[in-house]
């Protein structure tokens, strides 16, 4: 652990000590899904960041093939939930198309979720390569699988409401650009709010001990592949912050983050159209242009938007 994730771990302890027990409870917020602030938000964010996934604890049956990585299994596996989908209920006459019934497979996997943080499919999958990195690629492929066959959405969110592709590329504690562009690629949202109502870019523009060169150059990095993949740092959190508050505060110890927001601005600005302005999201994490909220509509404004990098 370096010096950097150890002022992490007491500045969350510190805010844990001071909880004078306002709000709701733990429990009443495990049963919620809007956006905290205040003692709400640093009382879920304590409980979120304290547990781990303990595979032996907190796996089923289907958990602990997926951590096997054996992705001949996993297809077969999928094979039989379509062909039980296809027989439909006993004794009913009603017979599925095919179609339909990979639709409703598609939907069972995106709402499994495993372990205290209750992480859905795609999370666990990020998980796993760092609990057991040497099955990294078996689970890449796993997930390349349930993305572009099973068709299983990306957007699932943890009890934190954090998405597969935000924790990617978040760098506490994951730092893997190649999932995260599979991710984004599969309609993934880099301006994604998560139930404290921050995004990414605020986490990684935390740097606790800016001597920390190792650390500074993983975040500087995090906050490029963001920026390039229109992101916005002016999106406020709960409290009213944004992650380009944030930077501005800290540009004379960690200058590199103004430089490469400067960097990015200037490139969208030469293109000279109004697509390359960083749009800000809605509540849905969703850029207002046209409201596009159907995954086809997000692709298509997100082609625009890359047009200016």
């Amino acid at each position: 652990m370096t010096f950097n994730d150890l002022l992490k771990e007491s500045l969350g302890d510190f805010a844990k000590n001071l909880d004078s027990g306002q709000g709701r409870s733990l429990q009443e917020l495990f049963l919620s899904k809007d956006t905290l602030k205040g003692f709400e938000s640093q009382r879920l964010r304590s409980y979120c960041t304290s547990q781990c996934m303990e595979p032996t604890r907190d796996l089923d049956s289907y958990g602990r093939l997926l951590l096997g990585g054996d992705l001949s299994a996993v297809k077969a596996e999928y094979r039989g939930r379509v062909q039980k989908k296809l027989q439909g209920p006993s004794g009913s006459s009603d017979a599925l198309t095919l179609e339909v019934a990979e639709e409703l497979v598609a939907q069972d996997l995106a709402s499994l979720h495993w372990g205290p943080t209750r992480v859905p499919i795609y999370n666990l999958l990020g998980l796993f390569s760092l609990i057991v990195p040497s099955f990294r690629p078996s689970y890449i492929a796993i997930a390349k699988f349930f993305i572009d066959t099973a068709k299983v959405p990306v957007h699932g969110k943890d009890l934190s409401g954090t998405t597969a592709l935000s924790h990617s590329f978040s760098t506490k504690p994951a730092f893997d650009l190649e999932y995260a562009q599979i991710l984004y690629d599969a309609g993934g949202d880099v301006n994604h709010r998560n139930r404290y109502g921050g995004y990414v870019a605020q986490e990684i523009v935390q740097v606790y001990d800016p001597r920390d060169s190792k650390v500074v150059r993983r975040a500087m990095d995090a906050l490029e592949w963001f920026l390039t993949h229109a992101g916005n740092v002016d999106i406020l959190d709960g409290d009213g912050v944004s992650a380009g508050r944030v930077i501005r505060n800290s540009k004379s110890k960690v200058p590199g983050f103004s430089i490469l927001v400067e960097k990015e601005s200037k490139k969208r600005m030469v293109k000279g159209s109004k697509c390359c302005e960083v749009l800000s999201p809605t509540n849905e994490g969703v850029p207002k242009a046209g409201l596009a909220r159907s995954q086809e509509g997000l692709q298509s404004l997100r082609l625009r938007l890359l047009k200016c990098a």
